[in-house]
């Protein structure tokens, strides 16, 4: 399956927090907060953090699957 913006099992939105959101959050400064999202391809307005957990193979070298934080689903990547 690829992979969406919803789990398959549960269905809810694994798109996370915006980005230069949580660092404003964190670092209550909105110069460092938008320097930041930058490093990660964001802006104030766009780039979101993901909440699927990327289960990854040593062996591989590389995430196999993805699992919901909430119903604890799994998914081949």
């Amino acid at each position: 399956m690829l992979y969406s913006n919803e789990c398959p099992g549960c269905k809810v939105s694994l798109v996370g927090e915006l980005v230069y959101e949580h660092f404003l959050r964190i670092k209550k400064n909105e110069t460092e907060a938008l320097e930041i999202a930058k490093q990660y391809g964001a802006t104030k307005t766009a780039g979101y953090f993901n909440r699927a957990i990327s289960i990854y193979d040593r062996n591989k070298d590389r995430t196999v699957a993805f699992s919901c934080p909430d119903c604890n689903h799994r998914w081949d990547r």
